[in-house]
């Protein structure tokens, strides 16, 4: 016969694997739109299924969840929302939205944020993240689900890396597998030392009934798999970052077996401060550069240029992807430079956002390792908390991968399980169906009372936290879905493409928007290449796409180049040619190096009078050509095209150009044009 016991314990097994089928479909599907669906639909589910299921009166849960640490962990949230509404003064908001509205003749919000797509999409993710913490953290409450949640975040880390390790040696791997790398040394740390503190406790009374010694096994092979991938990548910093997360631990673990003393406590401390201080000399810090990149061994250069201009509000969560191109060199378009997390945090929500941000991550490590330090038996799991919170900020000084979906999904994962069991008593207060050999009174070094709790909204806050939190993912998943159910088959660009101009390698331009929703998939998984066969299929199946529908995809992202080129091609015929110049300028401000861009630019801009005799549009074209000639000469056959359908005035400017950057292409471009005619 079933019992209610029964069905909690069915209950949590569900809400841990929704987590973990989430975890899963980030690293699995990181640039797929359906796993950004996924991802809000399995968060949703079992942050629903706890606001429904779990108790209310549960002291743990209300001790964990308050309302101060709600609004804290709601404020990025509201921040990014805030950059994506109009301001009402209009010297607040990005200056890209008064030249966008002149451009297009129509009056646009002034907007702290660039793209407000970008913006959101980034909001989807800080949701997801902040639903993974706080489920991990309600689960946690339990010692059980904890050990549970500790193994299966130490085997997602140790498959994940393992694959990324694979993908390494056959130079197809990016750089965000380091992270979860690290995270994974620290989870293999965390799980020997609690496997061995077992060992030794296992002749006390009380103690769980796990076996330490199949996990200690784990946890050791764990551990030479992630540090192996670490060492044979030769990733100076993340050895650093780990060594010093994991000194946290063994000085925790150290405390608590050996020195449980004051003096000898500070002793500890002292020494590990020593050691710390001594380890983080060996970190490779550049000089003469902004302090966002100086742990950084790749190029930073187009990222210092954005730090040098970034607004104090930021640019808007998720912008550093569309203002890097445009600070980037000519032709470095083929290995894009990725800044680290710091900048992309200072480039987005502005500096004084990055430094509240390490500020608390800081406070949240001391916070952490005084509670390990308080607890007796479960001090592993704060302790692992505060050391990947050191690592992780290191981590954000050198690199991105702290900001990838999947590396910031388990690291939110992982520090949901610190603050879950940095509670005193927090197993007694959770419900739980597992049985236990004693309580925390047994575990902790001082015993917690019992208390009840006094008032029903300190107890109803939680259960309405998490399903407000689950009714937020849910809408935003539908918010992704909905537009490629209904209104997919709108989102194709190819058939403006056959009409405009044919990209000289027989390829269109990897372009996405989806008009229905203002160029929802620009930050999604829709971008591709089509070659031009299936161009042509799809002009005769889709309708092509309008001048209004570019434009709408414009009010939302006003530096996306590429689509303020695609609207001067297509409104060359219906708009004055004034109106043709102010676009075609746009696209060469948003995207001056985009050499992708360059056949139906320069296409685009030889074929009226009136662009050529503009004199700033004189020097753009020549920059252009300049660019096909000495960087991109398999280009070349393009600007034979633009010659032909050039007009008068911009077959003799492009002729002047020629002749004097490049006289024999000239010859051969009188030889092609002239042998066309013949034929």
């Amino acid at each position: 016969m079933a019992t209610p016991d029964d069905g909690v314990y069915m209950m949590v097994r569900l809400v841990i694997l929704a987590e973990l089928v989430a975890i899963a479909a980030a690293f699995a599907m990181p640039e797929s739109l359906q796993g950004w669906v996924l991802i809000s639909l399995a968060l949703a589910t079992a942050a629903l299924i706890l606001a429904i299921f779990l108790s209310p009166s549960s002291l743990g849960l209300a001790k964990l969840i308050r309302p101060g640490l709600v609004v804290v962990l709601a404020a990025p949230a509201l921040w990014m929302a805030l950059q994506s509404v109009p301001m009402p003064i209009s010297k607040l908001g990005n200056p890209i939205w008064v030249t966008a509205s002149a451009t297009l003749n129509e009056r646009l919000a002034d907007r702290i944020t660039v793209d407000t797509m970008a913006t959101m999409f980034s909001l989807v993710q800080y949701c997801a993240v902040l639903a993974a913490a706080l489920i991990t953290a309600v689960v946690a409450l339990d010692r059980y689900r904890a050990a549970q949640l500790l193994h299966i975040l130490l085997s997602t880390a140790t498959i994940v890396t393992a694959m990324w390790f694979g993908r390494e040696i056959t130079g197809v791997a990016g750089p965000d597998g380091s992270t979860v790398a690290v995270l994974g040394v620290l989870l293999s740390c965390a799980t020997a030392i609690r496997a061995v503190d077992q060992l030794l406790r296992r002749s006390r009374p009380g103690a769980i009934a796990l076996a330490p010694l199949p996990a200690l096994s784990a946890a050791i092979i764990a551990m030479i798999v992630c540090m192996a991938a670490l060492l044979i990548r030769a990733n100076s910093t993340a050895v650093v970052a780990v060594l010093l997360g994991s000194e946290i631990l063994l000085s925790v673990f150290a405390v608590r077996r050996w020195f449980p003393g004051l003096w000898g406590r500070a002793g500890v401390l002292a020494t590990a401060t020593i050691v710390f201080i001594a380890t983080a000399t060996v970190l490779p810090f550049r000089t003469n550069t902004d302090l966002t990149i100086v742990l950084s061994t790749s190029s930073q250069a187009a990222t210092e240029r954005v730090l040098q201009d970034v607004a104090p509000a930021g640019s808007g969560a998720g912008a550093s992807t569309l203002l890097l191109p445009i600070y980037q060199d000519a032709g470095a378009g083929d290995s894009p430079e990725r800044p680290t997390a710091a900048a992309t945090i200072a480039i987005d929500m502005g500096w004084a956002f990055l430094c509240a941000l390490a500020i608390a991550a800081l406070l949240c490590a001391s916070f952490l390792v005084r509670r390990a330090l308080s607890r007796a038996y479960d001090y592993v799991f704060p302790a692992l908390g505060a050391g990947a919170l050191i690592a992780a900020t290191i981590l954000a000084f050198s690199d991105h991968g702290v900001l990838s979906l999947g590396a910031s999904l388990l690291l939110a994962a992982l520090l949901g399980l610190a603050f879950g069991q940095s509670l005193s008593g927090a197993g007694r207060d959770a419900v739980s169906s597992e049985p236990k050999a004693s309580s925390d009174q047994t575990a902790d070094q001082t015993p917690a009372p019992r208390r009840t709790l006094t008032s029903a909204s300190v107890a109803i806050w939680p259960r309405v936290s998490l399903m407000v939190l689950g009714i937020v993912l849910i809408v935003q998943a539908a918010w992704m879905a909905l537009p490629e159910r209904y209104f997919g088959a709108r989102s194709s660009l190819p058939s403006v493409l056959s009409t405009a101009a044919v990209w000289p390698d027989a390829t269109s331009k990897p372009v996405s928007l989806a008009a229905a929703r203002e160029d929802l998939w620009i930050r999604g998984a829709s971008k591709f290449t089509r070659d031009s066969a299936l161009a042509a299929n799809e002009q005769r199946t889709a309708p092509p796409m309008s001048s209004d529908e570019f434009a709408r995809a414009l009010r939302s992202s006003p530096l996306r180049g590429d689509i303020w080129l695609l609207l001067a091609a297509t409104s060359k015929h219906s708009s004055p040619q004034s109106s043709t110049a102010a676009m075609l300028r746009m696209s060469y401000y948003t995207a001056p190096n985009d050499l992708d861009l360059l056949p139906l630019r320069v296409s685009i801009a030889l074929a009226a009078d009136a662009t050529v005799r503009e004199p700033d549009l004189r020097e753009l074209i020549k920059r252009d050509v300049n660019l096909v000639v000495r960087h991109r000469p398999a280009l070349k056959p393009a600007l034979v095209t633009a010659y032909r359908s050039a007009s008068a005035d911009g077959k003799v400017y492009f002729e002047g150009l020629l002749s004097e950057l490049d006289p024999t292409f000239l010859d051969q471009v009188y030889a092609r044009s002239s042998g066309r005619r013949s034929r």
